[in-house]
């Protein structure tokens, strides 16, 4: 068998089994400029038929401010966490009652920890060992 090209034969008078030319410049221009009219129609008659499907905008009846349903989510969460530490600052710095029928008071943290030194800490009990009878 040799390797050189053999043509398919000729059929109906058309030469061998591939195209001998290329399509037209013309043609070629003709179908990329149909495509483009054809895209721009396609474009211009959504565009048309969007408006006149799709509902109107609501309008606005009122021009108070409506919150989010719930969750409502921080504003600015630096500056309320700024807020929180200078409240904790605040009680943790203060003096005051807890009770006062009991006679149980609050006092700044730093006090809390000079009285703890000068006095020590409470000695609790122990709590009393159980033993689990073994049967």
């Amino acid at each position: 068998m040799s390797t050189a090209h053999h043509p398919l034969p000729k059929k109906n008078g058309h030469g061998g089994g591939y195209e001998k030319q290329d399509i037209g410049f013309r043609f070629a221009m003709l179908f990329v400029s149909a495509l483009i009219v054809s895209v721009v129609v396609v474009l211009i008659f959504l565009v048309w038929f969007y408006r006149l499907v799709a509902p109107a905008p609501p309008q606005q009846a009122t021009t108070a401010r409506r919150l989010p349903p719930a969750p409502v989510l921080q504003a600015n969460p630096a500056v309320d966490m700024e807020k929180f530490r200078q409240r904790e600052e605040q009680k943790a710095s203060s003096y005051g009652w807890v009770d006062q029928q009991a006679g149980i008071a609050k006092v700044p943290v730093q006090r809390a920890i000079e009285i703890a030194a000068e006095r020590g800490l409470p000695q609790w009990q122990a709590p009393k060992a159980t033993q689990e009878k073994k049967p």
